[in-house]
């Protein structure tokens, strides 16, 4: 960021002085041609008073000098006379425009471009009274040749403009950029951010990184207990039948029960295991394509059959409807996602309840009839290890990650949750994709 902004400020400044380097020179160039265009008339008017038409043409000589050439021409555009070459040799000069435009008008005006020398040539005729023309006409630099010849100089003050822009921008850098050190500082302790000296407006970031910071602990905190406790309890009963069977206290049937025991308490840690290393994976899949096209009804399809067994082992009926609809993300995550679903779904239903699930507008809703969920528990559902009745969770076998699983699965994808539920009658989890 220091980086860019020194950049920014030196760019800026860099940018800036060329501007003004360019307008004024051209401020300069079109002031100069004005002035020049103002002196040229006022010469011309000045040499066409002095001069007696009725006199000798050679008298214009005396009104000739280095800047200016001084022409007459006769109303049928014959020259006959020029301060700096031979009027015989001289071609007609009817066709010109401010001869053109001084005949008809009075006065005329021209301005001609020589690729050549790199010069403008600026004219003003005059009408005289006997009707020949008098031109007065002056050779100066074009604004193409005044850069050339100025161009040693404008690099001389661009190069300047560059150091000195570089050294102000990084000093303008460090200004701004100093309150902003002290905010990790600030993060890390509990210092009033308004004695620290930071800008005003960085204020509520600061209290705001503070508080997340809190909460990130807590939460940590709170997932270290909830982990430990989910883990103690298969442990304890691990440790117990173990050590029941050790003593020789569990003899014939009872050793062939408490071995049970202890691979069903061992399932469920390895359940617990693999759902929280899986919560990790998920917290860190920012980078993950989601190229795959899917087709939602296939994928419930697949899950339905996949528990098939565990749904009918309790008499669960599951059936789904709708059309096919295709989305865009990840088949493994959205796998993962419906089937934690009709998973939940069947776990927390009645004996001999039903499950439907509707594909409809890239939207998959999966609806039981189990016990329900109380509104004040709706919002924490998909809190990791949240449990609405804990006894009754752990017996079904939950581990309390897997509506966690879902909602991870459903933010990487862009897709929104919704819930309704009544206590007693059934829920209904809704998820909405947008590709």
């Amino acid at each position: 960021m220091e980086r860019k902004i020194n950049l920014h400020l030196f760019y800026m400044g860099v940018v800036t002085a060329i501007i003004g380097i360019l307008f004024t020179t051209v401020s300069y160039y079109i002031f100069f041609r004005r002035e020049i265009k103002e002196n040229l008339a006022h010469e011309c008017h000045l040499v066409a008073q002095c001069y007696d038409s009725g006199g000798p043409i050679t008298e214009l000589d005396r009104f000739t000098g280095e800047d200016f050439r001084i022409t007459l021409i006769e109303k049928n555009g014959t020259v006959l006379f020029e301060s700096s070459a031979d009027p015989h040799e001289m071609s007609n000069h009817l066709d010109r425009p401010e001869i053109r435009s001084a005949i008809e008008n009075g006065t005329g005006t021209d301005t001609r471009f020589s690729d050549t020398i790199g010069t403008e040539d600026y004219y003003y005729a005059l009408r005289l009274s006997d009707g020949n023309i008098l031109r007065v006409s002056i050779q100066a630099d074009s604004i193409f040749s005044l850069f050339e010849r100025s161009l040693v100089i404008i690099l001389i003050i661009v190069l300047g403009i560059i150091i000195v822009s570089l050294l102000v921008s990084v000093k303008l850098t460090n200004n701004l950029i100093a309150p902003f050190r002290r905010v990790p500082e600030l993060i890390r302790t509990n210092a009033p951010p308004e004695e620290s000296g930071i800008y005003p407006e960085v204020i509520p970031l600061v209290e705001e990184i503070r508080n997340a910071r809190n909460a990130q602990s807590e939460m940590r905190q709170e997932f270290t207990a909830n982990v430990s406790h989910e883990l103690k309890t298969p442990l304890t009963s691990i440790s117990g039948y173990a050590e029941l069977i050790e003593s020789g206290m569990a003899q014939g049937t009872d050793c062939v029960e408490f071995a049970g025991k202890i691979r069903k308490e061992s399932d469920r840690m390895l359940n617990l295991i693999g759902d929280i290393l899986r919560l990790s994976e998920l917290d860190s899949i920012g980078d993950t394509p989601l190229d795959d096209e899917i087709d939602l009804k296939a994928v419930a399809e697949d899950c339905i059959e996949r528990l098939s067994q565990q749904a009918v082992s309790r008499g669960i009926r599951m059936t789904i409807s709708g059309e096919s609809a295709v989305i865009t993300g990840s088949m493994t995550e959205i796998t993962e996602l419906v089937y934690n679903l009709v998973d939940n779904a069947i776990k927390y239903n009645r004996e001999n309840g039903n499950i439907e699930i509707e594909i409809a507008d890239k939207k998959l809703t999966v609806t039981d009839t189990g016990l329900g969920i109380p509104q004040e528990s709706i919002p924490r559902i998909f809190e990791r290890f949240y449990r609405i009745d804990k006894s009754r969770s752990r017996a079904k076998g939950g581990t309390g990650l897997g509506l966690s699983i879902v909602k991870h699965i459903a933010e990487h994808h862009g897709a929104e949750i919704y819930v309704e539920s009544t206590v007693g009658v059934g829920t209904s989890i809704t998820v909405r994709f947008q590709n």
